[in-house]
């Protein structure tokens, strides 16, 4: 019996440690299938990122991490980019081999870029277990199984089996469920074990390990999103600062257009009054755009009589009131008129004693009194021809700009009231001529002379704009040369006292460079940006202020040469006075091409309104002639007229050199004015047979089919009276008879003219 029972206790213990150790066998797979697809779950949004944002680095790091897992034999990643061939990352245990017994969990890794958006594939994600592991537990709970088995009885081993499925098999299936509904938005809710807190095994290690392993992932979401909303931040103030800088720069640029605007109308209004002969009308144009651009309440114009003794106050205006013409004699004690005249210079007033003292004009009974007056006189060619005043009943109405508007347009009203006093006289003259015909036979040298000096009357406004831009120059130049100097003066002793011969030599090598050309601020930043991290890399203290003088030196390329005086301990004082002797270098440079640009717009002027009075024919080049002529009309041509030269190289021809200018004066005014100063100019010289050909064709209006025999007759015009004295074309025609040459003329209505002026070629 004991044997039966020894024996029956052997097979049921043995039976018994079968069904155990396949129990054992299936909780160990089932564990294992749920750790794997615990870990698949926990890595799969981080891996699925790192994926998306091609961050090698951190899928290295969680491969890493998950590897430590004792359970994961082999962790693989497949990345599956659109359009691109897949890679493959794969990591093993050591000595691990693949089995068909231990469980495997396969995932695939997508990604969802922004909210609401649809997922991407972005790879697949393949976790082998270690069959190692499964038959290492087996083992550790077979011991078990059989030594409980041995000692205990039948009925001990089923109530230890039922102890053992009550205080393990339940908590694992318990951890197990736990581990099924995990995900990132229950991670703060802890897996609680019915069990008493003092029990500290296995289970209650995996227990703490699950928890653990839940705050690590709560916090490193929290960590994210904290860093997700910190950049979110940084983007808005970014933007909010582009936002700044832009409406900045839509300020600047809104100065720049009214500047440039201001410019424009000064533009028009010079051409406006110049091309006008009638005083009247010149001074009602010039009083509406300067009431336009100018707070004024009263206008005068006064013009120096012929007998010099007294004023005409040709026209004189007040709170719309209209003032008839009258005399103003120049001994008169308180017309402000007479006192800016008589001092040569701009006259402003703010004293209202002397205002109330000035004479009123008759039909002017004021609204109230004038608190502020500026008087500037007209002056031309150097002589004082009269005085143009502007008022205010508000006091300091008329600031630094104002007055800025005022000397420039002043400047074109002396012109233009001077060629309108001019053209007058000349029309006085004709009228009391008797043989007007056989006048401008006897004159015809001096009529020529007297259309040039007023082609040049309406062109000295643009030529005074051409002069001022370089002397402008000229002015800036010379006072940096002055502050650069002084800067020079007072530290070269103190510099090359501190220099040795050799940083002495560097140094004169710095500023004697001399640039191809001027960068211009564009280039100067991107060469700074450029030079600043190789001076830093060079040890260079204040980089990017050395990087800006060494640019402005035209050292960029070759700052290495320096580097010892970049390193010396008084490096500032060394480069500031470099810059400051460059500056100086470089303002002579500008000043030499202020120069040479008003010499040849003077020498322009003087050949242009030389006359020659020997009648001697002389050899001349045409196209030095014609590029006088264009110098001349530079300020005209260069805003709306492109030009088109077709020079060839023929030889020079005897001719009266002085007449032809005027030739190619009138024909290119005429062109100019047919295209309303707006299209393209095309000038051909060349030589057909024994003649020079001079063509100046146009893209205007043309000449109707009606008129065009009646061009070059004398005192006809199609401009607008006091506008055109009908003698340009007659004279033009007479100087080229008088050449024994030609003029032809195609012209098409709506698409231009061709004058084309046939020279022979002759012998003295």
């Amino acid at each position: 019996m004991v044997l039966a029972t020894l024996v029956f206790c052997f097979v049921f213990t043995l039976a018994a440690v079968a069904v155990k150790t396949w129990s054992a066998w299936q909780i160990n797979l089932a564990a294992m299938h749920s750790e794997l697809n615990l870990i698949a779950q926990v890595y799969q949004h981080t891996l699925s990122k790192a994926i998306w944002e091609m961050d090698r680095d951190a899928l290295h790091t969680h491969l890493t991490s998950a590897s430590k897992i004792a359970s994961v034999g082999q962790i693989e990643i497949t990345i599956m980019p659109e359009q691109l061939a897949a890679e493959t990352f794969s990591f093993n245990q050591p000595g691990w081999k693949k089995s068909s017994i231990a469980p495997s969990q396969e995932i695939t890794l997508s990604y969802q870029s922004f909210f609401n958006s649809p997922s991407q594939k972005v790879g697949k994600l393949i976790l082998l277990g270690d069959e190692r592991v499964l038959w290492s537990r087996l083992r550790s709970e077979v011991v078990a199984i059989v030594i409980t088995q041995i000692i205990q009885s039948l009925l001990l081993a089923g109530f230890i089996m039922l102890i053992f499925n009550r205080s393990v098999t339940v908590h694992v299936q318990r951890i197990a469920r736990h581990l099924a509904q995990l995900s990132p938005a229950n991670l703060d809710q802890p897996l609680v074990m019915p069990r008493s807190p003092a029990r500290q095994d296995e289970l209650s290690m995996l227990v703490s390990g699950i928890n653990h392993l839940q705050n690590s992932l709560s916090d490193y979401l929290q960590q994210k999103q904290l860093y997700e909303r910190e950049l979110a931040e940084h983007r808005d103030h970014l933007a909010d600062r582009v936002s700044e800088r832009t409406a900045e720069l839509s300020e600047v640029n809104k100065a720049l257009a009214s500047s440039a605007e201001t410019l424009r109308q000064l533009g028009d209004i010079g051409r406006e009054l110049t091309t006008s002969l009638n005083p009247n009308a010149i001074c009602q144009a010039l009083y509406q755009h300067l009431q336009a651009l100018l707070p004024l309440d009263a206008f005068s114009v006064a013009l120096l009589t012929p007998e010099g003794d007294r004023l005409n106050q040709i026209y004189y205006i007040e709170d719309g009131q209209l003032a008839p013409p009258y005399f103003v004699m120049l001994d008169h004690p308180d017309s402000l008129s007479v006192k800016a005249f008589k001092g040569e210079h701009e006259l402003i007033i703010a004293d209202e004693s002397l205002i109330e003292k000035a004479p009123v004009p008759n039909g002017i009974c004021p609204v109230s009194p004038m608190r502020s007056v500026v008087l500037r006189p007209l002056i031309v060619n150097r002589q004082r021809i009269g005085v143009v005043s502007i008022r205010s009943h508000q006091a300091n109405a008329f600031q630094k700009r104002e007055l800025e508007l005022l000397r420039s347009i002043a400047i074109y009203a002396a012109i233009a009231l001077a060629n309108a006093t001019a053209y007058a006289a000349t029309e006085a003259s004709r009228a009391q001529t008797a043989d007007a015909l056989e006048n401008l036979r006897q004159a015809q040298g001096q009529l020529i002379q007297s259309e040039k000096m007023a082609a040049l009357g309406q062109l000295i406004a643009g030529v005074a704009h051409e002069i001022n831009t370089p002397i402008g120059a000229v002015k800036s130049s010379g006072k940096n040369i002055a502050d650069s100097l002084n800067h020079a003066l007072e530290n070269l002793p103190k510099l090359f006292q501190l220099l040795d011969q050799h940083n002495q030599q560097r140094f004169m090598q710095l500023i004697g460079y001399k640039p191809q050309r001027m960068l211009s601020p564009r280039e100067e930043r991107n060469k700074i940006r450029q030079l600043q991290p190789l001076l830093e890399t060079a040890g260079v203290a204040d980089a990017r202020y050395m990087a800006g003088i060494l640019v402005q030196l035209h050292a960029e390329d070759t700052f290495a040469d320096y580097l010892p005086l970049l390193h010396h301990p008084d490096s500032p004082l060394i480069f500031d006075t470099a810059y400051s002797i460059a500056s100086i270098i470089s303002n002579t440079d500008n000043i030499n091409t202020a120069v040479e640009r008003v010499s040849k717009i003077i020498f322009a002027l003087k050949s242009f309104s030389r006359f020659d009075h020997e009648g001697v024919s002389v050899e001349s080049d045409l196209k030095e002639g014609m590029e006088t002529v264009l110098t001349i009309y530079q300020n005209q041509i260069k805003q709306n007229i492109e030009l088109i030269r077709h020079y060839q190289d023929i030889e020079p021809i005897i001719c009266f050199p002085d007449e032809l200018n005027q030739v190619w004066t009138n024909l290119i005014h005429n062109a100019l004015q047919a295209m309303q100063f707006s299209g393209v100019l095309t000038i051909a010289i060349s030589r057909k047979g024994n003649e020079a050909v001079v063509a100046i064709s146009d893209n205007g209006c043309g000449i109707a089919e009606n008129i065009r025999s009646r061009i070059f007759d004398v005192f006809f015009t199609t401009k607008p009276a006091g506008e055109g004295s009908g003698l340009g074309l007659d004279i033009v025609k007479k100087i080229v008879a008088k050449h024994q040459g030609r003029i032809e003329v195609e012209s098409l209505e709506g698409q231009g003219s061709t004058f084309s002026v046939f020279i022979p070629y002759q012998h003295h």
